[in-house]
């Protein structure tokens, strides 16, 4: 299986309760989904957030594949330790993992401190308070579960789909 974890666009900080993609969040999560139209995706999984659903859409539209939500997939909340949030993350890896045996390509639209989880799962890491894996707007991370059973992070938070990053 190779799995995709991508981080919503960009976000509106003052929107309350929860923030809807930008302008800006939009052009990114459509390059996004340029970029991705070159892999045959199998699944397009989202968080229950709408700013990751929307950010998803896009690639799901040019894959013709619905968004499916993942219950596991969400941003860390209010008081949720980062080792509560890790071991989600531990659910929803083992449960993809057992899902998709095969060469499938799938991609998980989801938030910056969940990913960070998320990828710490996949790769078998234990999560830390003192570090985090970079997750830019749209940045993508591509882990390969390999047939031998070895790991390979194919590369983390690569956004080269954006052309004039502002980071």
């Amino acid at each position: 299986m190779i799995l995709y974890i991508a981080r919503h666009g960009e976000t509106d900080p003052d929107q309350k309760p929860e923030p809807l993609l930008t302008e800006t969040g939009f052009d990114q999560a459509k390059r996004l989904g340029e970029r991705m139209k070159k892999f045959k995706l199998d699944c397009v999984f989202a968080s229950s957030l709408i700013r990751a659903q929307q950010t998803a859409k896009e690639t799901a539209d040019l894959q013709n594949l619905p968004i499916e939500v993942f219950p596991e997939i969400y941003e860390v909340e209010n008081g949720e330790t980062i080792d509560h949030a890790y071991q989600r993350a531990v659910v929803a890896v083992k449960k993809l993992r057992e899902q998709f045996q095969g060469d499938e390509r799938i991609i998980v639209f989801a938030h910056g401190t969940f990913n960070n989880c998320l990828i710490s799962a996949a790769l078998g890491f234990p999560v830390r308070s003192d570090f985090n894996f970079c997750q830019e707007n749209t940045g993508l991370t591509c882990i390969k579960f390999m047939p031998d059973g070895k790991i390979k992070a194919e590369f983390i938070n690569d956004y080269g789909h954006l052309d004039n990053p502002e980071f």
